[in-house]
């Protein structure tokens, strides 16, 4: 009996025994399942695939872009129509360059409003320029038959044409810089911010001279009210004024005329001009429509590119060019051999591209049935019909949205 019992109490233990073992080895294994967090991997932005040659053509900027909080970076976008935003509904903040600048600057800060050119004072009311014309001033250079530059920072210039009505800009910010030339024919004019005079500018001078500049500091950040009236019936040349409200962040400078090709900008005059001013860390070259429209050689295109792009990048200046959408084949059947021709700028001059042709699909039809293209002639309600060059809202933003993706 005595060994009977002493088995049940050894059989029992084994089995205790057992249970503990298979309990230390569920405690095992159930450690050795858990998983580690997952590492969160910040997502690619959908839009580098339109991108070329960016990080080893833009580093200069890409650095700057490191110290904004602490210095300014400079953006020029110079270009015709499409980087000008025509046919969106509102070309300050709908064009694809207002889309782009609203994104860097909520993420690097602002830097301002940057150069508001007179041309703006020329546009339809639908545009939503900033500068307004009084009766009789007129804008030299934005006329279609232009063909050279005919001067200024912007390519253009306001002429009061010896009347005596204001010309009057809306901007904000708590500086500007006001951009004027002069001329043997010139006068003077009384400047008033907000009501209250801040000076004069004198526009005579024996010599043609173009970006003379007079600043004013220390407004408040609110949008302001900028008048230039004429003391007397004699010319005054406006060419547009740089507002900014810090000495960091991102400032945008629209250089943007309608129908001008690369030519109207490749010219001494024009460089002449630039070289007053200081280098912007990034510029944006967007052209080739308006020269694929009119018949004009792939290669003569190439060669005025080349020269805007050794110029910036003589200047110190990261460049990269803006490859516009396909147009319908009523503009143009020869858009792809100019976009080639960026291509072998990029490799011979190290220039980043962004390809809006590719993000269109390379395909007018296509484009336009996602939205993309724009409406009917001076129509600005930004909805997408018959305008076989020019994008919508829509293609706007889109535009915009690609080009921040690779400059951020």
């Amino acid at each position: 009996m005595r060994e009977k019992l002493l088995g049940v109490i050894s059989a029992v233990a084994v089995s205790c025994a057992m249970i503990l073992v298979g309990c230390s080895s569920r405690k095992i294994n159930s450690s050795n399942n858990v998983k580690p967090p997952v590492k969160t991997k910040q997502e690619e932005s959908p839009y580098k695939e339109y991108g070329y040659n960016i990080e080893a053509s833009l580093s200069k900027y890409k650095n700057a872009l490191q110290n904004s909080d602490t210095k300014k970076v400079k953006i020029y976008c110079i270009g015709e129509s499409n980087t000008r935003g025509e046919y969106s509904s509102d070309e300050v903040n709908k064009s694809w360059v207002g889309i782009m600048k609203s994104y860097l600057q909520n993420k690097y800060g602002n830097g301002g409003e940057g150069f508001i050119s007179i041309y703006e004072g020329a546009l339809p009311a639908g545009t939503k320029g900033r500068w307004t014309l009084g009766k009789g001033w007129s804008v030299s250079g934005a006329s279609r038959e232009f063909i050279s530059n005919v001067g200024g920072f912007g390519g253009c210039f306001g002429i009061s044409n010896k009347n005596t009505s204001s010309a009057t800009l809306i901007f904000t910010g708590t500086n500007l810089d006001l951009l004027y030339a002069k001329a043997k024919d010139g006068g003077t004019a009384t400047v008033t911010i907000d009501g209250k005079e801040v000076g004069t500018i004198n526009c005579l001078d024996e010599s043609l001279s173009f970006s003379n500049k007079v600043s004013y500091s220390g407004l408040d950040s609110i949008t302001h009210t900028l008048v230039i009236t004429p003391n007397r019936a004699a010319n005054i040349f406006i060419e547009g004024a740089i507002a900014s409200s810090s000495k960091a962040g991102i400032e945008v400078d629209k250089i943007a005329i309608s129908s001008k090709v690369a030519s109207y900008f490749n010219t001494p005059l024009t460089k002449k001009i630039w070289d007053v001013l200081p280098e912007p860390d990034l510029v944006l070259i967007s052209f080739g429509i308006n020269e694929s429209g009119r018949g004009n050689s792939v290669e003569d295109y190439k060669s005025n590119m080349i020269g805007l792009v050794t110029y910036w990048q003589g200047r110190g200046s990261n460049v990269c060019l803006v490859a516009n959408q396909k147009p319908a084949d009523s503009w143009t059947t020869n858009w792809p051999a100019y976009v080639a021709s960026m291509y072998e700028i990029a490799d011979t001059y190290n220039t980043g591209i962004i390809d809006i042709y590719k993000a269109f699909y390379k395909d007018y039809t296509a484009a336009q049935k996602a939205g993309f293209f724009g409406m009917t002639a001076n129509d600005y309600s930004g909805g997408s019909g018959t305008n076989t060059a020019h994008p919508s809202d829509k293609g706007y933003k889109y535009i915009g949205e690609v080009i921040y993706g690779n400059l951020q």
